[in-house]
């Protein structure tokens, strides 16, 4: 993948959250970036996130083939990088409810 191309699938992960600005709202996120790696045919896509104390940031990372994604949920400190919770093999329409599962966060009413 190009670097546009990377762009537009991170742009589409946040919208399959409900986008940028419903994270905003309701989970407090940030920090909203993503990480192109074309020899692997991936694209990760973090954001921060306030009010769960065991994780402060979920990435996601998509996997061109064969279509799906893994979400991870770390805790960023000064001190270094600690992996909480993984799932593998997660389809789009997953991807809310095991945020709101794992943090107890709705990102609707």
């Amino acid at each position: 993948m190009n670097k546009t191309e990377a762009l537009q699938t991170a742009e589409t992960i946040f919208k399959q959250f409900g986008g940028q600005n419903r994270l905003k709202f309701f989970v407090g996120a940030n920090n909203f970036g993503f990480h192109n790696r074309p020899e692997k045919e991936e694209v990760d896509a973090t954001f921060r996130f306030k009010m769960y104390s065991k994780a402060n940031t979920v990435k996601v990372i998509y996997h061109r083939c064969p279509d799906v994604y893994t979400l991870q949920f770390l805790k960023v400190t000064k001190k270094g990088t600690k992996l909480v919770n993984s799932y593998t093999h997660v389809y789009f329409d997953q991807l809310i409810e095991l945020f709101e599962k794992e943090t107890n966060l709705f990102l609707h009413f």
